[in-house]
């Protein structure tokens, strides 16, 4: 697995974990190997129960019990989303978490928050842009580095693979949580995840992924301000 450590800040990192492979990777990858006294200093684990779902309980105490696991600190909510005027209830999520973590980066100095994206993410988020004709900002999609407002998002898990993170977590007996409205392929993410890109991988070419990847790569390149 091509894992980016470079792209962390010399200081405090959040790790932003929802209980889901990607994220339970993410934790497990940059804390191991250290000395658990130092991943205390360096880490804290994020976690936000939207309470949308009859899970998300379990999930909040599944994800605290891990960061008592890997020997960092804990910080998490119990949110209540509210949908303002025009906002879908995904929209009022993501507000409530940016939220959350514009908060933990003034009260627990956070340098940047670390999220476990990875390259799967990556080639579905330029599939659906391709579909909206996004320009070349667009389609160079997720980035490594990405400022929302106060909040420094890193992404250093953009060269790992889905199966990649699963086949890890399984070869040391690590569980993660897997969110049931996934699978729902009426949502257009899971739709390009579940279908459109087996598919193409199948018809096409079984390294896809790995090309948007590369492709992503130059659009985010040639977009940098000069």
């Amino acid at each position: 697995m091509k894992i980016d450590r470079k792209i962390l800040p010399p200081g405090r990192i959040g790790l932003a974990v929802s209980g889901g492979s990607d994220s339970v990777a993410l934790a497990f990858l940059l804390t191991k190997g250290g000395k658990k006294k130092n991943a205390a200093k360096r880490f804290v684990v994020l976690h936000v129960d939207h309470g949308l779902r009859k899970e998300s309980k379990e999930e909040y105490r599944f994800v605290r019990s891990l960061a008592k696991r890997i020997g960092v600190p804990f910080k998490g909510v119990h949110a209540k989303v509210v949908q303002e005027p025009g906002e879908s209830l995904e929209m009022a999520a993501r507000r409530v978490r940016l939220a959350f973590f514009s908060r933990c980066m003034a009260s627990l100095k956070l340098d940047a928050i670390a999220t476990g994206h990875h390259m799967d993410d990556v080639a579905e988020t330029f599939l659906m842009r391709i579909r909206r004709a996004s320009g070349p900002e667009g389609l160079a999609g997720i980035k490594p580095r990405t400022q929302v407002g106060d909040i420094r998002f890193v992404r250093p898990l953009l060269g790992c693979r889905d199966t990649e993170l699963k086949d890890y977590l399984r070869k040391y007996g690590e569980d993660w949580r897997e969110d049931a409205t996934n699978d729902d392929t009426s949502i257009e993410r899971n739709k390009v995840r579940h279908e459109i890109i087996p598919y193409l991988e199948s018809a096409l070419d079984p390294h896809l992924v790995e090309h948007i990847a590369k492709i992503t790569n130059l659009l985010s390149a040639r977009c940098i301000p000069r």
